[in-house]
């Protein structure tokens, strides 16, 4: 569908003023090496400041010479699609391939988040319990969902917590988010990586996963470089991400913190051309509001959805996937707000292009079992949406129609039975049918329905773990080690 936020000549003055920031501002790179990576590009470099500036023919050289990147179309990164091994590190791939069929993602982050008790409301923090138990829901609910474990939240504190989190996401079948926090990490995730490879028989690449954030607006600190640069020694690529609040590390207004956005998303991929060879790049959407009031940064507000509308257009105009920060709420309980945010900021989005929902996140971080069942109800709702429908002979059903004549009925057609399950979806938490007065029917409401699914899916057996104890045991020494020489 034709969703649009931009204009051609808007689209035109966002990238106007995204040349004049690279090329008069530019940014800060506190490391030598990178400034050198960069200037081996034909950036101007000023060592005494850090300084990195680009004119405009190196960022026109740039954009002239990006290709289409060979992201996978099946998982989920695709509708429908079957899920991706969790074997295969998930870092580099973007939410909105650029492509002509849209795409809906589902990623269930998990930072240092609180857990929402289902049936009392009670905010908690998590315990492995009921992490491993949050994991296991969503393999049970959906094979696209998938858990993400930003950080390690029974890990919070210790410097081993990345390292941690990584043993805890393979063992319960959840993907790692790649963060590395630490410099000093870096050695003993390389080692874990290697045993993680050998584990599964793949080569150490596919395996990898790193990832590090600038500090916008367009700087990159000096560890930040260092573990790019440490990585990319091993042959490894380390993911980088950017994340801009409207008034806070970017413009208030959506237009100027959109040109930031891409300024630093092309310096970025300027850099990962220069050290990995990489001829596409994607712009990340991670842009969000910032509340003036308390400084927070919401997540379900309209503005999400204006700016994921127009990274997705950015995104095809110069024809690279995008990455937009949508299917978020800001509601603390399982509610008709959660619902409503998610829906607003995501679907349009997903019409557009690709987006994602994140199934079971409130906001303030709060993960929810009960919330995470509401939005795989949604989620399969969505896909028959993108499902469409066929509009061919058999479909159009002339001769069926004939047969029953005027006045007939369909119920009893052969045609009907062999296109009921395709053609029209069912429900399995919202309301079932419409209620008849006159009958008994089911009066609970949604959340109540998924209360007790929830504790169905709960009495099921664990899954097996998704690493040996023999693999365990050689990681967790890893972190032992770790723990004593840091």
């Amino acid at each position: 569908m034709m969703i649009q936020a931009l204009s051609e000549r808007e689209i035109e003055k966002i990238h106007t003023a995204m040349v004049l920031i690279l090329s008069r501002t530019g940014l800060v790179a506190e490391h030598a090496a990178v400034r050198e990576a960069y200037a081996g590009y034909g950036a101007e470099i000023e060592h005494d400041t850090g300084r990195v500036r680009f004119p405009e023919s190196v960022i026109n050289r740039f954009l002239e010479g990006t290709e289409q990147a060979g992201y996978p179309s099946g998982g989920p990164f695709d509708a429908g699609g079957p899920a991706l091994s969790l074997g295969v590190a998930e870092c580099y791939h973007p939410l909105c391939p650029n492509g002509d069929r849209p795409t809906l993602t589902v990623r269930s982050g998990v930072s240092f988040s609180a857990y929402l008790e289902p049936g009392t409301n009670r905010v908690t923090g998590f315990t492995e319990e009921t992490l491993g138990g949050y994991i296991k829901l969503a393999r049970l609910l959906d094979n696209d969902i998938v858990v993400r474990l930003e950080t390690l939240p029974v890990g919070e504190g210790r410097a081993t917590q990345p390292l941690e989190g990584r043993i805890f996401a393979w063992k319960h079948g959840a993907w790692e988010s790649g963060g590395i926090q630490m410099t000093e990490l870096c050695p003993y995730l390389l080692e874990m990586y290697q045993i993680r490879a050998e584990a599964l028989d793949r080569p150490l690449p596919e395996v990898f996963c790193g990832s590090v954030y600038v500090i916008s607006p367009l700087r990159i600190p000096r560890d930040v470089c260092e573990q790019i640069l440490f990585f990319h020694r091993h042959g490894l690529r380390v993911r980088t991400g950017n994340m801009i609040t409207l008034g806070g590390s970017g413009p208030v207004t959506l237009a100027g913190s959109l040109a930031l956005n891409l300024a630093e998303r092309v310096a970025i991929g300027i850099l990962e051309r220069v050290l990995y060879g990489e001829k596409a790049w994607v712009i990340y959407g991670e842009i969000a509001p910032l509340d003036m009031k308390t400084l927070a940064m919401p997540s379900g507000r309209p503005e999400m959805l204006l700016l994921n509308l127009a990274v997705i257009q950015l995104a095809r105009h110069y024809g690279v996937p995008a990455h937009p920060f949508g299917g978020y709420t800001d509601a603390r309980v399982p509610s008709t707000e959660a619902g409503m945010q998610k829906v607003m900021t995501a679907l349009p989005c997903i019409l557009a292009g690709g987006c994602n929902v994140d199934a079971g996140r409130l906001g303030g971080s709060i993960c929810s079992p009960i919330q995470m069942i509401l939005d795989a109800e949604l989620i399969r709702a969505l896909r028959r949406v993108l499902q469409g429908f066929a509009v061919d002979d058999d479909a159009l059903a002339v001769d069926v129609i004939d047969e029953v004549g005027p006045g007939g009925s369909f119920l009893a057609a052969k045609h009907t039975a062999r296109y009921l399950r395709t053609e029209l979806w069912q429900p399995g938490i919202w309301s079932p049918a419409w209620f008849q007065t006159q009958t008994r029917g089911d009066t609970r409401s949604d959340v109540e329905r998924a209360l007790d699914l929830w504790r169905d899916l709960m009495s099921k057996p664990d899954p097996a773990p998704g690493i040996s104890e023999e693999t365990e045991r050689r990681l967790q020494a890893v972190v032992e080690r770790a723990a004593k020489e840091l």
